[in-house]
């Protein structure tokens, strides 16, 4: 409505400036009709404007009051349904909440019922495993105790042979018997019979004889140097220092340990007076020491060990030291002996080889000759075959059993096998 009445506006205007170019000797009235049309139009547009701003107020208010009316109608709507959705909710929430107690219910009642025969069945097991065990450890037990019993039997037993044998060690000679087999064992294991003497008379005119006497190589083949061996066992200054070492008396320890000492040093001074006379022998000897608890005791003073060496020209030896030397030894032997047969082999070889070339030359004029003989033959099969059979060709062929038999001739080997 507007834009209408500014167009109505505007063509007034220029119908105006129109009649005021084509009429310019009215100017004046023209003026006046103007502005009185102008303030027509003006009051006009006023009121125009006046009324579409009314209209539009009225319009707005009525929005504003559609607009309440229809927020109020929503509200009311919305108010309602959230109302009922909140019901329904609720009594479904109600629902639910007592299905589910009574679900949980059923599932309570159902788990204790399991679980009581869980229990049951948990305690049979417990109960039956339970007796099965107790009189598998009852039989174990049982078991155990006559096997401890025959233990303390047997333990009786072994008490009675220890005390037996502590009988038999102490008489001095019984020790030094068994001394004697426990260095024989051990030497006959390692050594051939051929590397050693026993019960040898190893000085020249004396009645002493050594137990052992291992065979070193001499100056020659049928030389030998001798080495002593003897055993020794101390057991009863070796029983004070055990028991010395029991109860824990420094004192005691000390005096017994000079005691065992003092013992193998008078054993060393007397197997060095009785049986070292270089060169026959070697300028030391050794002393063998049957137990290594023994040979410890010894060895541990290391400046004693070093003295006997020195001065009285003993090496003490127990049973594991005395077998790792007599293995030294045997690798020893050896080697000689395999240098030894090194040389005769050497010369026997250098015979061979003088013999084979000798072969060689007869296998060679041999050759020869069976060539000149294989020559011959053939030679011979050739001339006489052919002369032989060109004197017998105009002869006519007869055979039969009564000319063989005449001819008293044994079939060839080829007639045999071509007759089979």
């Amino acid at each position: 409505m507007e834009i209408l009445i500014i167009i109505l506006l505007l063509a007034n205007l220029l119908l105006t400036f129109l009649l005021w170019q084509s009429r310019t000797q009215q100017k004046k009235d023209v003026q006046e009709i103007l502005e009185a049309q102008a303030d027509h139009l003006s009051d006009q547009l006023d009121y125009r404007l006046e009324q579409e701003r009314q209209n539009s107020l009225l319009q707005q208010k009525n929005l504003e009051i559609g607009l309440g009316d229809r927020f109020s109608s929503l509200h009311t709507s919305l108010h309602r349904d959230l109302t009922d959705l909140r019901t329904e909710i609720s009594d479904n929430l109600t629902k639910n909440r007592d299905k589910t107690d009574e679900r949980m219910k059923q599932i309570q009642e159902s788990n204790e019922l399991r679980l009581e025969q869980m229990r049951q069945t948990v305690e049979e097991k417990l109960e039956k495993t339970l007796q099965t065990r107790l009189q598998t450890s009852f039989e174990s037990v049982s078991k155990q105790l006559e096997s401890v019993n025959r233990g303390l039997g047997e333990m009786r037993h072994i008490a009675r042979d220890v005390g037996t044998l502590n009988k038999v060690l102490s008489n001095t000679k019984t020790r030094g018997i068994m001394g004697e087999l426990q260095l024989g064992q051990i030497i006959e294991d390692i050594l051939t019979p051929s590397q050693y003497e026993r019960e040898f008379a190893t000085v020249s005119g004396s009645s002493e004889r050594v137990e052992y006497a291992v065979k070193l190589p001499g100056q020659t083949d049928q030389d030998y140097v001798y080495l002593p061996i003897d055993s020794k066992f101390p057991l009863a200054d070796y029983y004070r220092l055990e028991d010395a070492y029991e109860s824990g008396n420094k004192e005691e320890i000390e005096l017994h340990r000079k005691s065992l000492l003092a013992s193998v040093k008078r054993f060393a001074k007397d197997i060095n007076s009785k049986y070292l006379a270089p060169p026959a022998t070697t300028n030391f000897g050794i002393m063998f020491l049957p137990t290594e608890g023994l040979y410890s005791e010894v060895v541990r003073n290391a400046s004693f060990f070093d003295a006997l060496r020195r001065d009285e020209h003993i090496v003490v030896a127990g049973p594991s030291t005395l077998s790792a030397l007599l293995n030294s030894l045997s690798v020893g032997f050896k080697t000689l002996n395999i240098q030894k047969n090194a040389d005769d082999i050497s010369k026997i070889l250098g015979n061979v080889k003088t013999e084979f070339a000798k072969f060689g030359g007869l296998l060679q004029t041999t050759k020869k000759q069976l060539n000149q003989a294989s020559n011959n033959i053939d030679k011979l099969l050739i001339t006489r075959t052919n002369a032989i059979g060109r004197a017998l060709r105009n002869i006519e062929l007869y055979e039969d059993e009564n000319t063989k038999s005449v001819l008293d001739l044994s079939p060839l080997e080829d007639e045999g096998s071509n007759e089979n």
